[in-house]
């Protein structure tokens, strides 16, 4: 509904980079309760380019938090800017 129906010039959508819960000694399963899901970098990097590539968007991904060099950041940014939006 977002990106279809509201189309607005930006969109920023963070989410737990599943990878990085390796790192945490007494984590078993998701992060928090309420999360529905928590992907891997790469998981997130597809979602991403199939919503941009679908709505007409550009993203720019990054992470948010401590780099480890085998798992990421603890979370994963998505910057989603829809082409055109600066030309109205």
């Amino acid at each position: 509904m977002v990106f279809g129906a509201a189309r607005p010039g930006a969109v920023v959508v963070t989410t737990p980079n599943s990878e990085y819960n390796a790192l945490y000694e007494r984590l078993v399963g998701m992060r928090h309760p309420d999360h529905r899901f928590e992907w891997t970098r790469a998981e997130f990097a597809d979602w991403c380019d199939r919503v941009a590539s679908s709505f007409d968007y550009q993203v720019e991904l990054r992470g948010i938090g401590e780099l480890d060099e085998t798992h990421g950041t603890p979370t994963q940014m998505a910057i989603f800017t829809r082409k055109g939006a600066g030309d109205e």
